[in-house]
């Protein structure tokens, strides 16, 4: 079985760190460069909306650094979460999705995670859809750090932090000085290609900007049982534009993603393999954000921000084998909002936290139509409002004991309030030990399109729900952190969640569609993970264990019962040749049919080379090395089960600074 060599190879690999002291480098880097890889990062932002040490936060914290971004390949925010204990990261061909904790039912657009960026939602209007693959709205190389902080977070953040928050932390124009060009050359006629530029001037202010465009022709055939071979039809096309400026207090920042994604598997009521089948999205977003740190320990922070979602699609269809008839949706989804955070220290021992939160969706309109000749389906047309308060208090008891309490209450035109609080209890009762019991629950608002679409009478009809309540999830997490020596952490987190309200779409006899809260769900399980560190190697390995059940379901879809990961970096040349190792064990999955898809294992192989010319910065990577047959579960309403994915494949890159 591939869990028991990688088992094995992890624990070689950590025992080597445990007794590092007895070995010579074979490469050393400068004190800088080490800081950037393996420096303890000190503080943690997300988890309480202000600096803290890791060991303070009340949830299970993991970061991930732009220079582990670099030496493992990840192309996509997805692969990055898919590597870390509890994530499942799949993909539909269409979108890619992430599951956390035995919860990864197909068809979920990452609406229960909650996606920022540098603090902004990402998480749209229609269907709190957050991009996290090729239609994420940043760069990978544009971001610095990723915080990924497990657990309800609604206290804080309001809807869809049910399972988790990540939050992407984009450069700044000191982390650039400069210019940089960059070009992609990967299979199936892949290629990308990007400018940026950065700099921070002598009056303090500092700009950085970005522009890139990546095309892909995908595979060139795709097998679906029962359904045929789709020929040419994966092709992919995303362009982007991402900016930041900052001067004393305030940064202003915005970024505009376009993508179009052709469909191999077609989707609800095409016809399978018509060649013009396609998804177009369009993400953008500005933002402007203060902070200032006053005397007496006062902080505010304010935030005013815009977005813009929109959406539309070319679905022909035939009708009893007659003509094509070109089928498009047209989605526009528009809001703007305000923030408004307030923190002090009292009696240095209470730090408490006050904020608000204001979101105003001035346009949500969800349109459906045939071309030729002209037939209007569907004509929605929708305002909401949102606003939140939450108050959160940190008492530090004893030097080595704090208590976190908080929540929140937020407001919906659609449904009312709704209330969420959060408790953390941090002990440390000896050096290196940190010991977290957290509570918590969350909510995810129905959204837009589950709320108010109504479509289709006269063929597929869809009936929109306003009397839909908020999904909600209560959560139990103890967290163990153990310092091994100076080269060594372990976390074991135990944890137990339980859902009410799930919101699914059902299909009545007669054909009708409607979405309704149906069912209630559970999910226990234990998360390992082991992180090393010595020099310029490193290595994470980790271990989870989940069992999950949804109501309506024989077996939760898409919930392996046990994932096993493995990363390792080394130097393999002096300062010059690096390289990072991945591996991935998943077991068996249900498919929404009740289906099992086996388990499989992945290898992926990166070699990143610097300093030969200065300035030059050239990388390789091999995904799915050793070619592993796998599939995941197909996405409803998507007719195959399941959707084979790539087998071995390649991505060479050549970055210039200047």
């Amino acid at each position: 079985m591939p869990a028991y060599p990688l088992t094995i190879a992890a624990l070689l690999c950590f025992g080597l760190l445990a007794h590092a002291e007895e070995l010579r480098p074979l490469a050393t880097e400068s004190a800088d460069e080490q800081d950037l890889l393996f420096s303890e990062l000190p503080s943690v932002f997300s988890a309480s909306r202000h600096e803290q040490p890791v060991t303070k936060a009340p949830a299970s914290v993991d970061i991930i650094t732009s220079e582990q971004i670099k030496r493992y390949g990840w192309r996509t925010v997805s692969a990055l979460l898919g590597s870390l204990p509890g994530f499942i990261s799949t993909y539909d061909r269409a979108y890619h999705h992430n599951g956390v904790r035995g919860f990864a039912p197909p068809g979920d657009y990452n609406t229960r995670i909650l996606v920022l960026i540098d603090g902004h939602r990402v998480n749209e209007s229609l269907q709190d859809y957050a991009g996290l693959g090729r239609d994420f709205l940043v760069d990978m190389a544009n971001i610095e750090r990723v915080e990924v902080v497990r657990g309800p977070a609604s206290a804080l953040y309001g809807s869809s932090a049910l399972f988790a928050v990540v939050n992407v932390i984009t450069q700044r124009g000191r982390d650039l000085q400069g210019v940089r060009l960059s070009a992609d050359l990967g299979s199936y006629g892949t290629h990308r290609g990007q400018v940026s530029h950065g700099q921070k001037f002598s009056n303090g202010m500092e700009s950085f900007i970005s522009a890139s465009h990546f095309y892909s022709d995908g595979r060139e055939n795709l097998s679906f049982p029962g359904l045929g071979t789709a020929h040419n039809l994966d092709q992919e096309e995303v362009e982007r534009l991402h900016g930041k400026l900052a001067w004393d207090d305030f940064t202003l920042s915005g970024s505009w993603m376009g993508r179009k994604k052709y469909l191999p598997t077609g989707t609800t009521g095409t016809t399978f393999g018509e060649p013009q089948t396609n998804y177009r999205d369009r993400r953008a977003y500005a933002d402007l954000n203060y902070h200032h740190s006053f005397s007496a320990d006062w902080d505010v922070t304010g935030r005013a921000f815009w977005d813009s979602y929109e959406f539309d699609d070319v679905l022909p269809y035939r009708a009893a084998g007659g003509p094509v008839t070109v089928n498009k949706d047209l989605w526009r989804g528009q809001w703007f909002g305000a923030e408004l955070m307030v923190s002090r220290t009292f009696f240095d021992s209470h730090r408490l936290t006050v904020g608000s939160e204001y979101r105003r969706n001035f346009r949500q309109l969800m349109l459906n139509h045939d071309v030729e000749p002209y037939f209007l389906w569907a004509n929605t047309r929708e305002t909401s409002s949102i606003y939140g308060i939450y108050l959160q208090d940190e008492w530090t008891i004893l030097p080595n004991l704090s208590l976190q309490a908080g929540a929140r209450y937020d407001h919906y035109d659609n449904f009312g309030g709704t209330f969420n609080p959060r408790l953390g209890l941090i002990a440390e009762p000896f050096d290196g030990t940190t010991l977290k019991l957290l509570y918590g629950t969350a909510f995810r608002a129905p959204n837009a399109f589950e709320s108010v679409y109504t479509c289709c009478a006269d063929s597929t009809p869809w009936i929109g729900n306003s009397g839909l309540k908020p999904e909600e999830i209560e959560s139990y997490e103890f967290v163990w952190e153990q310092r091994l020596g100076s080269y060594a952490d372990l976390r074991v987190s135990p944890y137990y969640n339980r859902l009410s309200n799930l919101i699914n779409l059902t299909v009545s006899p007669s054909e009708v569609r409607q979405f309704q809260n149906q069912g209630n769900a559970e999910a226990h399980g234990l998360e390992t993970q082991l992180k090393g560190h010595y020099e310029n190697f490193e290595g994470r390995f980790s271990h989870t264990y989940q069992q999950s059940r949804i109501a309506g379901y024989v077996a939760a879809p898409n919930a392996a019962r046990h994932m096993l990961k493995l990363n390792l970096g080394a130097p393999l040349w002096s300062d010059k040749l690096f390289a990072g190792l991945e591996v991935q064990y998943v077991s068996s999955r249900a498919t929404i049919a009740g289906n099992r898809l086996p388990n499989y294992s992945l290898t992926n192989l990166t070699l990143t080379s610097r300093r030969w010319l200065p300035g030059l910065e050239l990388s390789g990577g091999l995904y799915n090395l050793f070619n592993e047959r796998y599939a995941d579960p197909a996405s409803p309403p998507l007719s195959p089960d399941s959707i084979s994915q790539d087998g071995r494949n390649f991505r060479l890159r050549m970055i210039y600074e200047f």
